[in-house]
């Protein structure tokens, strides 16, 4: 930009072997120049849900025999659409935190239709554990007047902390989904011992989606007109959060001891160049700038 100054005058470049920024740092560095793609990927995000709110629709406004069964329909089909959602959404999000070129489309339908059945199995599993802890949220209490001892919550705490190891297992599933060829076993037993090995970060991607849901949740309290925010940030904010900070331990531990071991060339890291193959030396950041001299004024004859 020129607002500040010529943009025509040479400088000394940008080093491509400069060291990289601090986490802190280039997690709002890429945020800001990825901020674009967020926003899309956010409202694709938000219309592929068009099923759920569908349904709610169908089961608010309307009373007749087709009613019920039309909601539920809708809702089976949300349920059944939400894993590959999830799937493409970490596809494209992987690759704005490696910072590699990402066309939106083609990149989110890649991981849509590639990793369909995985990503409806897991889904599956996630509803059934979420359905679970959520009746027990109304059922245990109940027993617990009708038993007469308190002893009745110890299966529902169980069943948090499964739920909760799950959704700590999540912060590493989709994303091994669409970047590794594991079978879905491996893929489980890997996001297990992920979660068990990296509570920092887990626990770092648990409270900043909790933060960024509490502050959409108290916006649209205070004003409605915030619900339009749904449709353009929150999900993709999340998603890149959880992908910014867990997808390094998936690089650490499981992507590139493969590739060291293999001996193959790790695609996530760029591969060297040989000196008879390279075309040019970029020299950014040592190059001495360029200082443009002021004209001189001519003389005037008067």
């Amino acid at each position: 930009m020129g607002l500040f100054g010529s943009f025509q005058n040479a400088g000394p470049g940008i080093d491509p072997n400069a060291p990289k920024k601090k986490p802190f740092f280039r997690f709002w560095e890429i945020l800001w120049r990825s901020l674009g793609k967020l926003f899309s990927l956010n409202m694709i995000h938000a219309l592929l849900h068009a099923p759920l709110f569908l349904s709610l629709i169908v089961y608010l406004e309307t009373n007749n025999a087709l009613t019920v069964p039309l909601a539920i329909a809708l809702l089976i089909l949300q349920l059944i659409l939400e894993g590959p959602i999830m799937a493409g959404c970490a596809r494209v999000l992987r690759l704005i935190v490696l910072d590699k070129p990402c066309f939106l489309g083609d990149e989110f339908k890649k991981g849509f239709s590639q990793n369909f059945i995985p990503s409806v199995l897991v889904w599956l599993l996630d509803t059934i554990v979420i359905a679970s802890v959520v009746c027990g949220f109304y059922v245990y209490p109940v027993l617990m007047q009708q038993v007469g001892s308190k002893l009745v919550y110890i299966p529902y705490v169980i069943s948090v902390a499964v739920a909760l190891i799950l959704l700590f297992m999540n912060f590493y599933l989709f994303p091994m989904i669409v970047a590794t060829d594991l079978k879905l076993k491996s893929v489980f037993k890997n996001a297990f011992m992920l979660s068990c090995a990296s509570p920092k970060q887990c626990l770092i991607s648990f409270g900043g989606s909790v933060l960024m849901l509490a502050i959409v949740v108290v916006l649209i309290m205070v004003n409605s007109l915030f619900m339009g925010l749904v449709a353009f940030f929150p999900a993709a904010f999340i998603g890149y959060l959880v992908m910014f900070v867990n997808y390094p331990v998936i690089q650490k531990y499981v992507i590139n001891p493969y590739y060291e071991q293999s001996g193959e060339q790790n695609p996530e890291e760029d591969a060297p160049i040989s000196e008879e193959e390279r075309v040019f030396t970029d020299r950014g950041g040592t190059e001495t700038p360029i200082k443009k001299e002021k004209p001189k004024k001519g003389k005037t004859i008067s």
